[in-house]
């Protein structure tokens, strides 16, 4: 009987220990979902889906830098992360920067801009060219 008891409780142990392990043995890494934009119309529609009026971009390309180690590169990094965008992903990569005047009364010199790699939104943010401060863009 105590050799039965000691069985069927080791057996307990090993049914809880499966459970417990169950989710983080079948658990998989997702990978992010990722914003495509791949023309001028669907980049223009996304910025006015999230609230912004904007003008003809200025199109250039550019280089993402391999790292972001400054105060400032720390913190353009952080306001990408909240918004569900993660460009050091995309260190060293060739971008298209597209850079969109903002329809702002109370501020005149407002620009949306988005990084892209092949079609893929990288960065994005407006900032206020006249005294520097960024914001998301969502």
């Amino acid at each position: 009987m105590k050799h039965s008891l000691c069985k069927f409780a080791a057996a307990a142990v090993t049914a809880a220990a499966a459970l417990l392990l169950y989710p983080r043995l079948t658990q998989q890494d997702t990978p992010d979902e990722q914003i495509i934009l791949a023309d001028s119309s669907a980049r223009e529609a996304w910025l006015n889906l999230r609230g912004w009026q904007v003008g003809e971009p200025e199109i250039t390309e550019i280089r993402l830098p391999q790292s972001w180690q400054s105060d400032a590169g720390q913190s353009w990094l952080r306001l990408q992360t909240a918004q569900g965008l993660y460009p050091e992903r995309f260190a060293g990569r060739d971008a298209v920067r597209c850079l969109y005047p903002v329809a702002d009364e109370q501020r005149q010199h407002l620009f949306a801009e988005l990084l892209l790699c092949d079609n893929i939104l990288v960065g994005a943010q407006v900032y206020d060219a006249g005294s520097g401060l960024m914001q998301s863009v969502r």
